[in-house]
């Protein structure tokens, strides 16, 4: 790598483009949304139902999606136990971690993950530091598109001040170190700015990992089009504005008015304002001398339609998402097993596909975290795969007896069915080996009891069932 400043300033061009799109999608999963159309001149009133009109389900599409993305294991289709590069998951309490990630890739269309060679903190010994890193501060290039690895990647840390200058942090990973540059505020020449310091990482390549959402169709698909947010976001402003013109037609012509024709309505000589002749109650009858008055009222606004449009229009991002519409309630229930798995075909094959594109990922994650502290023959072990924890809604008893079929019809070993039950995690499979094995030894020692005791007696169980010819001629 040449002069950190010149990539830097490279870099820094490609961000400033994507980075106003990544701050909507942003504010937008946040809540903070466009507010749907007021005339200029409408009341103050109007200004609090804009705010209850806004109606995020932005956020109900990620978590649908992330809360079916769970790792647990690291292993060869040769081996059952996980590899030793699965250990180094739990020192940097990746199982909570993990979903920081996905939730960031769903969202922004892109995520990365930083791997450097560093100390347990629980054990002392070498071992790597695995740690996320969101897209709103870390923004990673590379020359081809479609290469397995970044070539550089840069990290927002503020802003810093020293006497009267102000400067912008900026923290650049490549190939061979890890370095901090200062940036003098206003300032683009990129020989004003000053390398503070610089530290060798030794990994040979660029140490970040991105988890791509979707991998790009177009060499300028910018990364928000990548998410899951940002092609909902029109969507989102269509159920927002619906809800305010439903709010407001609720507030002021959801409730019947009366009308009144032919009387004269008297003033409070006090004041000069009209009083109200007439007062609603249910017990009350309105009455009037005059034989030309006249009573009526106005029809009350139907909002069936408000209603119908909000509905088309949830449906519509649920369709575009691939989410079940149960998953919004709007108006499925009391379906049966079959229909709602029927609802979650295409949910089950969208999260099917982000893990295997998050999978390949994760698996250079593990390669590298093997590379960090020397252990080659994991780091190069492209045949290992990222184990995924069984998310679909399925009845208990129809699985097992699906399982239960696999084995005796197809020969599928049982221990290797224990994992596909919902709900059975890897310490429960771990812990049903450990209970099988024990099984198992204490069966073959009763088997070697049972052999043991024929040959001391010298009888097998046919002898003991009574006296033979042998003893006869004996005793003759």
């Amino acid at each position: 790598m040449g002069d950190v400043r010149v990539a830097l300033a490279g870099a820094l061009s490609s961000r400033r483009a994507e980075m106003p799109e990544l701050i909507r999608v942003d504010q937008y999963y946040r809540g903070i949304q466009d507010r749907p159309y007021i005339p200029k001149r409408a009341e103050a009133e109007f200004g609090g139902m804009v705010t209850k009109s806004l109606e995020n389900w932005l956020p109900l599409i990620v978590s649908t999606v992330a809360q079916n993305l769970r790792v647990e294991g690291y292993r060869r289709s040769d081996k059952p136990e996980d590899l030793e590069p699965w250990g180094y998951w739990a020192d940097n309490l990746m199982d909570s971690r993990q979903a920081q990630v996905h939730r960031a890739a769903l969202t922004f269309g892109k995520a990365y993950v930083s791997v450097m060679p560093g100390t347990s903190p629980i054990t002392g010994q070498p071992a790597p530091v695995i740690r996320p890193m969101s897209p709103l501060s870390v923004t990673g290039f590379s020359e081809d598109p479609d290469a397995d690895w970044l070539d550089l990647v840069v990290r927002s840390l503020g802003k810093v001040v020293q006497g009267e200058d102000t400067f912008l942090r900026w923290e650049v990973w490549d190939d061979e170190a890890v370095s901090e540059v200062w940036q003098p505020e206003g300032t683009d020449d990129p020989a004003e700015w000053r390398v503070v310091a610089s530290e060798a990482h030794g990994m040979d390549r660029c140490p970040v990992v991105v988890f791509r959402n979707r991998w790009a169709d177009s060499p300028t698909t910018m990364t928000h089009e990548l998410g899951e947010v940002s092609p909902l976001m029109p969507i989102q402003d269509r159920i927002n504005s619906t809800t305010f013109d439903m709010l407001v037609a609720q507030s002021y012509s959801a409730f019947r008015q009366r009308w009144a024709t032919g009387i004269q309505i008297p003033k409070d000589p006090k004041t000069g304002r009209p009083v109200e002749t007439f007062q609603a109650a249910v017990d009350r009858v309105w009455a009037t001398p005059g034989d030309k008055v006249r009573f009526g009222e106005f029809e009350q606004t139907d909002l069936s339609g408000y209603l119908s449009s909000r509905e088309a229009a949830i449906k519509a991002m649920a369709a575009i998402a691939q989410v079940p519409p149960h998953s919004f309630a709007s108006g499925v229930a009391n379906i049966s097993a079959d229909a709602l798995t029927a609802l979650e075909t295409g949910l089950s094959r969208k999260v099917h596909e982000r893990q295997t594109i998050f999978g390949e990922a994760w698996g250079q994650v593990f390669r590298l975290a093997a590379y960090a502290v020397g252990d080659a023959s994991n780091a190069q072990d492209t045949e290992a795969r990222v184990i995924w924890h069984d998310a679909e809604a399925r009845s208990l008893s129809q699985t097992v007896d699906a399982l239960g079929k696999a084995h005796q019809m197809l020969g599928v070993p049982q221990q290797a069915l224990w994992e596909r039950i919902p709900g059975v995690t890897t310490f429960d499979v771990e812990a049903w080996r450990a209970l099988k094995v024990q099984e198992d030894e204490a069966a073959e020692r009763r088997g070697l009891s049972l052999i043991m005791g024929a040959d001391h007696t010298g009888r097998d169980t046919e002898q003991d069932a009574g006296p033979v010819a042998s003893d006869y001629v004996a005793a003759a």
